[in-house]
């Protein structure tokens, strides 16, 4: 079962599933990064690291929504999770799909056309950022946990 449940306008943290809460890697652009224009990679940051997380605006468009890391949309770039500084044609629109058999506020994260998904890649060291990737996201199979991301608001005052 499946909830395409309408993402609001707002700012969020984003997490790699991997994880406990707060000690799952978030996901957004290194705290340091070269000073040009050109498009900055998206990770999954290692945990417990000194900076702040990275939050990230959502923005709802006419179908999906559009996600910006450190207030720059995100898009594919060399098959890769990029931030945009520029307004460059590989800016996508996302469809955000929570998970509920897989824990609150758990979504994938896919291209309006289905075509690929956000992808944790699996490998090095789990000190080490590691990259989001594009791979296609079977709907018939069990979702892969690197394929998995949980959402946090950030803006909204919890209503308990």
């Amino acid at each position: 079962m499946e909830s395409t449940m309408t993402m609001e306008n707002g700012i969020y943290l984003i997490f790699d599933y991997h994880g406990e809460g707060l000690n799952s890697p978030p996901i957004g652009r290194y705290p340091v990064e070269e000073l040009t224009l050109s498009p900055k990679p998206v990770f999954s940051l290692p945990p417990n690291q000194s900076f702040e997380f990275p939050k990230w605006i959502l923005e709802k468009k006419d179908k999906g929504c559009r996600l910006k890391a450190f207030g720059c949309p995100v898009g594919i770039h060399k098959n890769e999770l990029y931030a945009f500084l520029l307004n460059e044609k590989e800016i996508e629109e996302w469809m955000v799909t929570f998970r509920p058999q897989q824990g609150k506020d758990v979504a994938t994260i896919e291209k309006m056309d289905k075509s690929v998904a956000w992808c944790v890649e699996e490998k090095g060291n789990p000190e080490q950022p590691k990259r989001i990737i594009m791979k296609q996201l079977h709907s018939s199979r069990q979702i892969p946990e690197e394929m998995l991301f949980t959402f946090v608001r950030m803006d909204k005052k919890m209503s308990h």
